[in-house]
């Protein structure tokens, strides 16, 4: 009902009820992603990921450097001495408590278990994925459920700012583990080498294939 209020005179003055804007569709979140990243050609950042363990009732953190450049190219150095690179082809999983190197083929990032090698493929977010809105007043955070049947990942939930930047993203298994992975001092067209993605064996390192 519309409120009514009096000036001086007692002539009653007549407020129109309040317009509430229309809740933001999910499409409109994944266009910006979308757009934002489809012109990335590289980045770097700092990352905060803290791994919860079901099994184990654990939570473990991480943090570290990323590097990201298209196509296909990542490097992520933990200060705990653990390295990933992918180079396109192959990605390398080194620990230096180990002395450690694991060389592995892939035929997609998802398969290397990577989750910040989301970024490379967020420029087509909806050929993957089913997109929803999980909280009406949150329309920069999107549920993302893989398409593809089998997939290790049950769900991928995304927060970005408004130009589309990723700033957060929670990754839950079949198992009901979750990753949560927060970036930071987000550099992007910095014009990033390729030798940064090639990976250096350290001496006296034991390499694995698999």
């Amino acid at each position: 009902m519309a409120s009514t209020s009096y000036a001086l005179d007692t002539a009653p003055v007549v407020t129109a009820p309040a317009v509430t804007a229309p809740a933001a569709a999910p499409t409109d979140a994944v266009t910006t992603i979308e757009a934002h990243y489809r012109e990335l050609v590289d980045l770097t950042a700092k990352v905060l990921q803290k791994n919860f363990l079901k099994s184990v009732g654990k939570t473990q953190t991480f943090d570290g450097s990323l590097s990201i450049k298209k196509p296909g190219k990542l490097r992520l150095e933990y200060t705990n001495g653990q390295i990933i690179v992918i180079d396109g082809k192959e990605a390398w999983f080194y620990s230096k408590k180990s002395a450690q190197a694991v060389r592995r083929t892939f035929k997609d990032f998802e398969q290397a278990n990577i989750p910040v090698a989301f970024l490379l493929g967020a420029g087509a977010i909806r050929e993957d994925f089913e997109v929803s809105l999980p909280e009406a007043d949150h329309p920069l955070m999107l549920d993302l459920v893989p398409r593809r049947k089998g997939a290790a990942m049950k769900k991928l939930r995304l927060l970005s700012d408004a130009t589309g930047r990723i700033v957060q993203m929670i990754i839950f298994d079949r198992s009901g583990n979750t990753s949560d992975i927060r970036f930071s001092e987000v550099q992007e067209g910095v014009g990033l080498d390729d030798a940064l993605f090639r990976f250096k064996v350290p001496k006296g390192t034991e390499v694995i294939e698999q």
